[in-house]
């Protein structure tokens, strides 16, 4: 539960972003109704593209850091639910968890390897980019196949055979 201090801390730093974006919307009115010369017109296109720029990547950035508070803020919400299950009393249920190929395939270079992270499991599936290994490891991890641990600024993933069979059925296609 988040306190009065944190949420008023967070409204304050959101203020301070808005005004922020504020005064760069009004610098670029000015530069867009600044009628000089061509020259001038066209130094003041350069500079508005610079800001534009500028204002993507902030952008850019901004959404990537949101997504990843939300996962956390999913990853713990899941936990917690779990946790208050085995807590109430109450057994967890199993579910049933499809696995296709490709994942079992994930799964299993995770147990030769006993961790990997999304650049290996990239190599070793020769995906072009990151993103579509982490994808399918976070689609697992959510799915509770494999847990997941945060080691400086990388993520690896762990398959623990006993944890994923006490809560989880995994059921792949047949061959």
């Amino acid at each position: 539960m988040r306190t009065r201090n944190q949420i008023k801390n967070d409204l304050v730093a959101i203020k301070k972003e808005i005004s922020r974006l504020k005064s760069k919307e009004l610098e670029v009115e000015h530069l867009v109704s600044d009628k000089e010369t061509a020259s001038a017109v066209s130094s003041n296109m350069l500079a508005l593209f610079k800001i534009m720029l500028e204002e993507s990547k902030t952008t850019r950035t901004m959404l990537r850091l949101l997504t990843e508070k939300l996962t956390r803020l999913e990853d713990d919400l899941s936990t917690d639910i779990e946790e208050e299950a085995v807590s109430g009393g109450e057994e967890p249920h199993t579910k049933e968890v499809a696995i296709s190929d490709l994942d079992k395939r994930i799964i299993q270079f995770i147990q030769l390897k006993e961790m990997a992270c999304a650049a290996d499991v990239q190599k070793h599936m020769n995906y072009k980019g990151k993103n579509a290994a982490s994808a399918r490891l976070n689609k697992l991890y959510r799915q509770g196949v494999i847990e997941r641990y945060q080691l400086g600024h990388k993520v690896f993933y762990k398959y623990n055979a006993g944890k994923a069979t006490n809560s989880i059925l995994i059921v792949s296609p047949p061959q």
